[in-house]
């Protein structure tokens, strides 16, 4: 005991002040006792502590040193640490030392009683028990809390968890392990895992997986399983010894994953793989970003379709395969489409890495990523059609040109001035149609032969060719007759002098064997826009004036007039000759062919008709029908259109050929018949062709003239089992109350919205809103007029039924109108 406190045992009676300080220790003991029971942790006992002595034990200066203090020279425990004004105290438990606990007194040299020393002693044993507990409680909580964490982990784990005992028996398994297996928790606590074992798995599988078990070493691999249901899944799994205090193995945990679709995926990635390896078609995978199409994949077809080999290609962008060659209609449906991320097809000139030529089909599709939000790549598919092209191209010179000659024929020719009127109306620019023919040809041939004659027509033909230009088209119709079309005229009068150079090439001799012949030509000469709109009006107009050319003396040329036309018209009496026209069999039906969108096919026919007059040659519709409507011929027209169509059904059907709707045109005098449906019938009964398929064609005016009236003949011809299609829907009354009323079955968009759907945002709505609006009715959607492929694909964007126009074709004869049905038919 040091002198100090021995000084303190030596004084005898306690003072009044050392009573009250041990007043103030024992309120302190009583204080101490509640901050144990209230302390939730060390610091805060010790926080407590230091606060009730200095402000209940009136100390002036507390200080707790937790840790273990520097090694002493003794090894004997220390107890109480004497300092100048203040003295420490060990904090102790179970032979450990925790810290100390150090005070100052604010009594100044004033000794200390025994009882105030045995409470300090107490209060230091009982902080350093209090740390002790509290510290350990903490630890537990700590330890539990970890163990909170780790159970709801494992529970709420997407991967499937299960325990086995040393035996192996399932002690544990997660919700995860019972949604993938089926099995509920109680069906498998106790079991072994081969409840789910399917069989599939290899035994080389399941022999690696027991020895690394009995080994203790950890297992990964994958094994086919059955669920509750039996169906096969594929999990990945990994299989983990789990060891005691001792170190010996008690348990085995297994993390499971279905992998059944990624599998599933995977084995779908490698057969496209394999499919895109293996196709005969060469396909690139492109990027699709607005300034980067390089390639990023080819396959071995498209290095043997073009020459280049992979390595070659990949980071360049595909119009390489082009080169120079830009000036191709095909180029812009490509990059239309690569902008507007869409499905895009063209046949395209491409060019081999050894400069060669070859015609590619190219097929564009967009790739999406995975949530289909964006397109990230294009896939092309490349088809080598260059044989096929070059098929076709022989085929369709044979089937355009002339024979004899290599000049254009009348079909090649037809189009060729459609062409051209077509540009001349949008460039407004003339066009001309020379109709030659070669003065007293049939002399040349009586004197020297067919073959001769022949020649002549060789030379005729080349000397036509040397007189006009690159753009124009010379054309044999047959026997000894030209058509010359001169496009693209900046003024009528240009074609004078080409007139006249053909002229003087036609009056030079021509070499026949050892001989030389001369032959005129009388030229016969229409303009377009000022003696026709269309071509068969310029052909005829043309032929028109080459007669009047051979009627004054041959070996000339002459403009057409108007008075030559009605000159024309009244030699052949027009009325009078369609009168006839019915009797004699000059009547012909063409049949424009409908089709449905959907599937490109033939599902439909308009019967149109038209006149073969034998002095004037074909005459078209827009130039006899007004003067048979004028005259009430229109009605015996109308009725023999009917009977042939009717007819020609019946015979298409016994001949096997498809089934195909029939539309019929009803002009409005035929509709105002008072025994319209009885006509019909007898003519279905007449010819034995089926009602339901027909349709007759009605406008919107015929209709709405007496609406009471046409319903009643419109319900008539339903009964019949005749459909009925509005024709030139639009361009009337359009009116929603009367669509409802009439059973009609389809409505005709007009031409006038078609020709320009496709750049004219107002044509566009109208159509779409046409369409809309049929949709609502039930009814069917037929568009007239298309001759671009920009207008199917808006309509096909529109949900359009059917279309026809000469895109799909024109019309034709019944021989080749079956021939197309015949080739088309499934």
């Amino acid at each position: 005991m040091t002198s100090r406190r021995a000084a303190a045992k030596n004084q005898g009676v306690p003072t009044v002040a050392q009573l009250r300080r041990l007043r103030q220790a024992l309120d302190l003991f009583a204080e101490w006792s509640d901050c144990l029971q209230r302390a939730h942790d060390p610091d805060e006992l010790v926080s407590c502590l230091c606060r009730a002595l200095t402000t209940t034990g009136n100390y002036a200066h507390v200080d707790v040193a937790l840790g273990e203090p520097p090694a002493t020279t003794a090894d004997a425990p220390q107890s109480w640490t004497f300092v100048p004004d203040a003295f420490s105290l060990p904090l102790r438990h179970q032979g450990r030392r925790l810290g100390t606990l150090t005070v100052s007194p604010a009594h100044g040299n004033e000794a200390l009683l025994d009882d105030e020393f045995d409470v300090l002693a107490a209060l230091a044993d009982d902080l350093a028990f209090g740390i002790v507990s509290l510290t350990a409680e903490r630890q537990r909580d700590d330890a539990q809390a970890q163990l909170d964490l780790l159970s709801r982990a494992i529970e709420q784990s997407p991967f499937a968890v299960v325990i086995t005992d040393g035996e192996g028996r399932i002690e544990y398994c997660n919700p995860s392990l019972t949604h993938l297996t089926g099995y509920e928790a109680a069906e498998l606590v106790g079991r072994i895992p081969s409840i789910w074992k399917s069989g599939e798995t290899p035994d080389e599988v399941y022999r690696q997986l027991w020895e690394a078990v009995i080994e203790g070493r950890r297992w990964q691999g994958e094994i086919r399983n059955r669920r509750k249901d039996g169906s096969l899944y594929w999990e990945r799994q990994t299989i983990s010894p789990i060891r005691d205090a001792a170190g010996r193995i008690s348990r085995m945990i297994a993390v499971k994953e279905d992998t059944t679709r990624v599998r599933e995926m995977a084995q779908a990635l490698s057969m496209r793989e394999q499919a895109l390896a293996s196709s005969s078609n060469g396909i690139m995978i492109t990027r699709s970003s607005t300034d980067d199409h390089s390639i990023i994949y080819v396959n071995p077809a498209f290095e043997r379709i073009t020459g280049y080999g992979a390595a070659e290609v990949i980071g360049r962008e595909g119009r390489f395969l082009v080169r120079d060659d830009l000036a191709q209609p095909g180029l812009n449906e490509i990059r239309a489409a690569l902008h507007e991320k869409r499905a895009g097809h063209a046949v395209l000139r491409n060019y081999r890495k050894d400069g060669s030529l070859f015609w590619n089909e190219l097929h564009i599709a967009p790739i999406s990523d995975s949530s289909s939000a964006a397109t990230t790549h294009f896939v092309s598919v490349i088809n080598d059609v260059s044989e096929r092209m070059h098929y076709q191209q022989a085929i369709e010179h044979q089937a355009t040109h002339d024979n004899l000659t290599g000049l254009a024929n009348r079909t090649l020719l037809h189009d060729r001035i459609g062409q051209a009127i077509a540009f001349a109306r949008r460039a407004k620019r003339a066009v001309a149609v020379m109709l030659l023919d070669l003065d007293h040809f049939k002399h040349i041939n009586d004197a020297y032969g067919h073959s001769a004659g022949d020649d002549l027509l060789k030379e005729v033909a080349t000397r036509l060719r040397t007189c006009v230009r690159e753009s124009d088209t010379v054309s044999r119709l047959g026997g000894d007759e030209f058509v010359i079309v001169l496009a693209d005229l900046m003024q009528p009068e240009d074609v004078d002098g080409i007139a006249a150079k053909i002229s003087e090439a036609m009056a030079l001799p021509v070499q026949i064997g050892e001989r030389e012949a001369y032959v005129g030509a009388s030229i016969g000469i229409s303009l377009f826009p000022r003696d026709g709109e269309h071509g068969e009006t310029l052909l005829r107009n043309a032929d028109i004036a080459m007669y009047r050319v051979k009627e004054h003396g041959r070996n000339s040329v002459r403009l057409f007039s108007p008075e030559m036309a009605t000159m024309a018209i009244e030699r052949v009496d027009m009325e009078g000759a369609l009168r006839r026209a019915i009797e004699r069999k000059e009547l012909l039906l063409y049949y424009q062919p409908k089709i449905d969108l959907a599937t490109r096919r033939i599902v439909g026919a308009e019967a149109l008709v038209r006149w073969q007059h034998p002095q004037i040659g074909l005459v078209h519709p827009n130039e006899f029908i007004p003067l048979a409507e004028e005259t009430g011929l229109v009605v015996p027209l109308g009725a023999w259109v009917m009977q042939e169509a009717f007819r020609q059904h019946a015979a298409w059907r016994k001949a096997g050929l498809p089934q195909l709707k029939l539309a019929i045109n009803l002009s409005a005098r035929q509709f105002r018949l008072e025994n319209l449906p009885e006509l019909v019938a007898a003519a279905l009964a007449e010819t034995g062709a089926a009602a339901e398929s027909f349709v007759f064609e009605l406008t919107e005016s015929m209709v709405m003239q007496d609406a009471e009236r046409a319903l009643g003949v419109m319900h008539s011809l339903k009964r019949l089992g005749i459909a009925l299609s509005l024709d030139d829907f639009g361009t009337g009354y359009s009116s929603l109350s009367y669509l409802r009323r009439f059973p009609i079955d389809e409505v005709k968009i007009d031409r006038s919205f078609v020709r320009d759907l496709h750049h004219n945002p107002d044509d566009a709505a109208i159509a779409a809103a046409v369409v809309a609006l049929a949709r609502t009715l039930g009814l069917r959607v037929v568009a007239e007029g298309v001759e671009q492929e920009e207008q199917v694909l808006v309509l096909e964007k529109l949900n359009c039924d059917q279309v026809q126009g000469y895109f799909f074709g024109r019309p034709l004869i019944v021989a080749d109108f079956e021939e197309r049905l015949r080739r088309e038919a499934p």
